[in-house]
């Protein structure tokens, strides 16, 4: 129990754009194959990267970009915030334009490209310093996605589809979009950040960050299952399943909330994208920031299954770049 409640905890404040959008979303695309899919990316695979990060915050006590700089100088450093750009650029165009546009287009009816650089611009807003004050509101509204997810569960009764465990149903290229989305990019930077703040605890460390992952794979289930048991489709899957049970008001207010889940994860992940720019040009932190919006909404504008194949790629560097780092710190353990 004295795990179990910090790793519940730890795994509602990462949820994000990939728990609540994409994985519905494709869940009505590729129907029950997402249960698999989502047991590889998040139970088996996310946990074990997490893990690993974990696992390098504990030996070195310090943040990733810090490790990697010690130990494999300018050249890591930089290829290191490549990787981080690599993931970190299209999920915010995912989450940042795409997804958060059509929560504005649907909450007023602004055209879906207009609507998402209204929200990038505002979350770069917030990023650069401004309005703090409505992220700590945001992060209180947030919290009601939870309740709005049970109350569905609650008011149905569900069938748990034959595939469920059916493993030759992988989609690999999402389970890899996946891991980069929600083990990848500035979730990487913050488990090492946070592993390392809870050195002290050692192993118990490690075990918090898996079981948190494991416990935001199950909760991701249960949204996808939503998806397919109400026969909704995106954009916005979730959306359509609350307007569908609980009216046009809960349909509106989840859709508020969903917007205040998106600007907890997007502004954190324009400050990691401009301090990633910043430290691979030298250039000051607002010009960074300038280039990161455009960056990200020039990305938004392409395709979005091509945007998932990109983050496929830098899922699977993410991985290479993050063990490689971990065999290396085990390695020097044992020759010292």
């Amino acid at each position: 129990m004295w795990i179990l409640l910090p790793a519940i905890s730890l795994a509602i404040v990462q949820i994000a754009g990939d728990n609540v959008a994409v994985v519905p979303d494709m869940a009505s695309v590729i129907g029950t194959d997402i249960y698999s899919t989502i047991i590889v990316a998040y139970v088996f695979l996310g946990s074990f990267i997490t893990g690993i990060s974990a696992w390098i915050g504990v030996q070195t006590g310090q943040e990733l970009i810090i490790v990697v700089k010690r130990y494999f100088g300018c050249t890591g450093k930089n290829t290191l915030a490549a990787i981080i750009l690599a993931t970190c650029i299209p999920a915010s165009a995912i989450t940042g334009c795409y997804f958060a546009g059509w929560v504005l287009h649907l909450l007023t009816g602004i055209p879906h490209i207009v609507a998402g650089l209204i929200c990038l611009l505002f979350f770069s807003l917030i990023a650069a310093g401004y309005g703090f004050e409505l992220l700590k509101l945001s992060n209180y509204l947030a919290l009601f996605l939870l309740p709005i997810v049970g109350i569905l569960f609650f008011q149905q009764e569900f069938t748990i589809s034959q595939r469920f465990l059916d493993m030759g149903a992988i989609n690999w290229p999402l389970v890899f979009a996946l891991i980069g989305y929600n083990s990848g990019g500035m979730r990487s930077i913050l488990v090492v950040e946070a592993a390392a703040i809870l050195s002290k605890k050692g192993e118990k460390a490690v075990y918090l960050a898996v079981l948190s992952k494991i416990v935001e794979g199950l909760f991701t289930i249960g949204v996808a299952h939503l998806v397919l048991f109400a026969g909704a489709a995106g954009p916005l899957a979730l959306a359509q399943v609350v307007q569908k049970f609980l009216g046009t008001m809960g349909f509106y207010l989840f859709n508020i909330i969903l917007l205040c889940t998106f600007m907890n994860t997007m502004v954190p992940a324009m400050i990691v994208n401009t301090r990633q720019i910043s430290l691979i040009t030298n250039l000051p932190i607002r010009t960074s920031l300038g280039l990161s919006i455009v960056a990200v909404f020039l990305v938004s504008m392409v395709n979005f299954h091509t945007l998932l194949l990109i983050m496929s790629w830098a899922g699977l560097l993410t991985i290479g770049f993050l063990v490689y780092t971990a065999w290396f710190l085990h390695k020097r353990r044992i020759n010292k």
